[in-house]
């Protein structure tokens, strides 16, 4: 992949899908409403965010918005990207296609009355958007740059069976979208279920290799998952099931991995260019250099 200079001492994107528990398409069976801090979480990631001096993309749902519009503010205000995941988390796929389309524009305006600035970026609910153009030109036609719905692993719910590591470029007939995947490194390991359940050791190996092969790993979190003793927590407000170990399950305290991680790899505390926005920027202007060099 190439990067612009001031990335290479931040080879690492941060990213969070901001939604409610109950939002997670794993089925979780609630025995009662569950009582969750979310703008203490979110101000919790806000300050391991300012403790490294690093600024995430956060993909915000438009049902969560409604509902704590302060909270999205506050993201904004700090100085994080604000994207989009959609309006209410359903299977894309699922979904009828002009309803969705419908939907991803009512989400996108809902942001961007909120937060009074453009929303570019889109990452689909669970990584459902299906990888077929006529998805990708809607997207250009709602006014999106990029999106970061490609997942390279395939599941029962969601996923691609093709592995891509890097950001590519989208042509439609409406314009051209920058898809920015989910890297793994023969397994996915650096978010959600997969970053939960795999010893430490083992998840900072993971993103050595991808780094050293010149490729940069994306964490990618919800903020439930960042409560501390996560598996515990609901054990008695919430069915005791499969989708419980889904969005549950955890080796360890998510933030304090983030943290290490962080502290691992961000090398030059005063590094800018940290969000998905300002790459796809750099990377419009590289392709326009190189269109003048043709001219020339």
């Amino acid at each position: 992949m190439v990067l612009p200079p001031n990335y290479k001492n931040y080879p690492i994107w941060l990213t969070i899908d901001v939604e409610k528990v109950e939002d997670a398409n794993f089925g979780i069976t609630p025995k009662k409403p569950l009582n969750i801090d979310y703008p203490k979480i979110i101000e919790d990631w806000i300050n391991l965010c300012e403790k490294h001096q690093v600024k995430s993309t956060a993909f915000v749902l438009g049902s969560f918005a409604k509902e704590y519009p302060q909270v999205v503010k506050r993201l904004k205000e700090a100085g994080h990207e604000i994207a989009s995941h959609g309006l209410r988390h359903e299977l894309v796929y699922k979904l009828e296609f002009k309803e969705w389309k419908k939907e991803t524009l009512e989400a996108k305006k809902l942001l961007e009355d909120l937060i009074g600035d453009e929303v570019k970026g889109y990452r689909s609910p669970s990584w459902t958007l299906p990888f077929k153009r006529e998805y990708y030109e809607a997207l250009v036609e709602l006014g999106f740059s990029y999106s970061s719905s490609y997942f390279p692993f395939k599941t029962y719910m969601y996923g691609n069976s093709i592995d891509k590591k890097q950001p590519f470029t989208i042509y439609t007939p409406s314009g051209e979208i920058t898809e920015i995947p989910i890297p793994k490194q023969l397994i996915p390991f650096s978010g959600g279920f997969y970053m939960r359940i795999l010893p430490f050791w083992l998840i900072k190996i993971l993103f050595s290799s991808l780094i050293a092969s010149g490729h940069k790993p994306i964490i990618y979190t919800h903020p439930y998952e960042l409560i501390p003793n996560l598996f515990r927590s609901f054990l008695k407000s919430v069915k005791v099931d499969l989708a419980y170990f889904l969005t549950f399950a955890n080796v360890g305290d998510s933030l304090k991995r983030f943290d290490r991680l962080l502290e691992s790899f961000v090398k030059d505390r005063n590094v800018a260019g940290a969000t998905y926005t300002s790459y796809v920027t750099w990377r419009m202007r590289q392709d326009s250099r190189a269109e003048g060099d043709k001219e020339e």
